[in-house]
Formats: C-alpha cells, sequence, structure tokens
C-alpha cells in the first residue's frame, strides 16, 4: 500500500514538473514570437524607408534651401519657446 502511493506521489510530482517546464517553453514562445513580429515590423520600416528615399540632385543652394525647410518643417519646441 505504501509503496503504491509512493508511486502516485511521483508520478504527481513528476507531472507537476512537466507542467512547470511547459509553462516556461510556452513563456519563451512567446518571446520569440514578439521577436519575430518585431523583426518583421523593422525590416518592413527599413524596406519603406527605401522606397521614399530621395536622392537630391540639384546645386548648393537649392540643397541649402531644401534643407532648411526640412529643419524647421521637424523643428520641436523647447519650453516656452
Amino acid at each position: 500500500m505504501f509503496s503504491t502511493i509512493r508511486k502516485m506521489l511521483a508520478r504527481a510530482q513528476s507531472f507537476d514538473a512537466v507542467c512547470d517546464r511547459l509553462d516556461q517553453i510556452e513563456a519563451k514562445l512567446e518571446r520569440f514570437e514578439k521577436l519575430a513580429d518585431e523583426n518583421e515590423s523593422l525590416w518592413q520600416f527599413l524596406d519603406e524607408q527605401k522606397e521614399s528615399a530621395v536622392v537630391f540632385t540639384g546645386d548648393a543652394e537649392e540643397f541649402s534651401e531644401e534643407f532648411s525647410d526640412i529643419m524647421v518643417r521637424n523643428m520641436k519646441t523647447q519650453g516656452d519657446a
């Protein structure tokens, strides 16, 4: 009788260990899925950047004007400015 109880206890403990290991594997899998999604988003962003890249061909004065326009459009005020 006592040996049967020990066998049942050992099986229950091994089942608990399997469940714990399964939880760990599921957590790692979820983390890897998030990384895969982030990786895909980054590749998509890089592809969009390549598509939207514009090569400027002009003289120095036109480049300076375009550069200053871009700076003014993207400038963010700080404090009370």
